[in-house]
């Protein structure tokens, strides 16, 4: 997958020019966890190809997941705080990701024809909507979380901000 490979890319490239500190991690760390909380949701109420996403987070963003994903990139350039860097993730984030959502959105019409058209014309494509465009509820199972091995994010992260916090000391 080409969004894999090039999030690993990035992040070698945030760690090699990345100038953490402890303020700045403090300030960045939030972000980091609202993003994967976000991801947890989203991964807790998708029924992958079986059903339309549109409970939960999936009431306000066709795409929460990467949202969440968004998030979190943001809380790492803030944790290293360095323009270049911030200038060239809000660049590249839609490079990478523009791709993916478009094909996903043909499967999902082909799949799911009129009903996903509607969910197209009441749920924004990226940025949350204040409200939920859909009634739907969207029930979180822990056991869809771990069915979509969410735990492997939370092993990732866990060491990216390991790494962070040891360049920061390492470059005191």
């Amino acid at each position: 997958n080409h969004r894999i490979a090039l999030s690993f890319a990035a992040g070698v490239l945030f760690f090699v020019f990345a100038c953490p500190t402890a303020w700045s991690i403090g300030l960045g760390l939030p972000l980091v966890v609202a993003g994967e909380a976000l991801r947890v949701w989203s991964s807790g109420t998708l029924e992958k190809n079986v059903a339309i996403a549109n409970g939960g987070p999936y009431a306000y963003t066709r795409n929460p997941l990467y949202v969440g994903n968004f998030v979190i990139g943001l809380g790492f350039i803030v944790m290293g705080p360095n323009p270049w860097l911030g200038l060239a993730y809000l660049l590249l984030f839609p490079l990478i990701y523009l791709p993916t959502v478009l094909e996903e959105e043909l499967f999902l019409r082909a799949k799911f024809g009129a009903a996903y058209e509607r969910y197209l014309d009441r749920v924004p494509r990226f940025f949350p909507r204040w409200g939920p465009g859909t009634d739907a509820v969207g029930h979180f199972r822990w056991g869809l979380v771990m069915f979509h091995r969410e735990h492997r994010t939370w092993y990732g992260l866990a060491a990216a901000v390991a790494a962070v916090v040891a360049r920061s000391v390492l470059s005191a």
